[in-house]
């Protein structure tokens, strides 16, 4: 592969910088991307809301693949699509079964457009998109629909979290965690970042030998495993670094940008 038809990035840990700015080096490398014709796609576990606050980003997104490849999101419109959802009986059981395990986990529920989290979560967050509920009873009556559902254990890590609760009925929802930090996703059945990032390729007639994608943790993999090309970031989870088919320097090197320059780079001289 040369150049590539699509970028798709992971944003957290990965495009963006470890202050979760966009550096002025990957936003130039972006325009330069796009400028040469190539797409480039942000594929993320945060909502449509989440990259509407990086406003420096969003003039150099053609789409953004959200909530773990539930979502796919036309930031130029405002366009939200669900492309699936969790049946809310279904996820009542799945979150009961991993109370059982992590009786200290906290719960929240994406429904798209907002987040709905167990009181506990008040103290952590401080977006104005989040509404808080009494238990796991009011969370899912508030949020009326679960795109992706959330769970936190302050006192474990990620990799604890889905140690405990291996083996432990998830009714088929997809997970994927954090690694070091203690939350778990769980999402619909099939509907992962390969999935989202696909759908939004195959929508324009791209396939993934056209597709270099970047990320750092493992709910990057299935998208870095899919991909023609991909790289694990220089401090990725070792889950990443497994599926990608090449490594890149950290975030805080901007190695997405340092990648995209050499492909810039590697299309002109083979032009000459």
């Amino acid at each position: 592969m040369l150049t590539p038809l699509v970028i798709a990035s992971d944003l957290d840990g990965t495009l963006l910088a470890p202050d979760g700015a966009l550096s002025e080096r990957t936003r130039d490398a972006l325009a330069a991307a796009r400028a040469d014709g190539i797409a480039v796609v942000a594929v993320t576990a945060r909502t449509p809301y989440g990259v509407d606050m990086l406003p420096d980003l969003l003039p150099h997104l053609d789409g953004a693949v959200c909530a773990n490849g539930a979502i796919v999101y036309d930031p130029a419109s405002g366009r939200i699509r669900i492309l699936r959802s969790i049946r809310i009986s279904q996820g009542r059981k799945v979150v009961a079964a991993i109370a059982k395990r992590l009786p200290d986990a906290v719960f929240a529920v994406e429904n798209g457009t907002s987040i709905v989290g167990e009181e506990p979560y008040r103290a952590l967050v401080g977006s104005s998109n989040w509404e808080f509920a009494n238990d796991v009873d009011g969370v899912f009556k508030r949020a009326k629909r679960a795109v992706k559902i959330k769970v936190y254990c302050g006192e474990r890590t990620g990799d604890e979290m889905a140690a405990a609760v291996a083996g432990a009925d998830l009714g088929g929802l997809a997970m994927c965690h954090w690694g070091d930090f203690g939350m778990l996703d769980l999402n619909a059945r099939g509907a992962d970042k390969a999935f989202g990032l696909a759908t939004w390729c195959k929508e324009r007639r791209v396939g993934p030998d056209a597709v270099v994608a970047f990320g750092d943790m493992p709910n990057d993999a299935p998208m870095l495993a899919w991909a023609g090309r991909s790289y694990a970031m220089g401090d990725a989870h070792p889950e990443a670094v497994a599926a990608a088919t090449d490594r890149a320097a950290t975030n805080a090197e901007d190695g997405v940008a340092q990648i995209i320059e050499g492909l810039l780079d590697s299309d002109t001289a083979a032009a000459a």
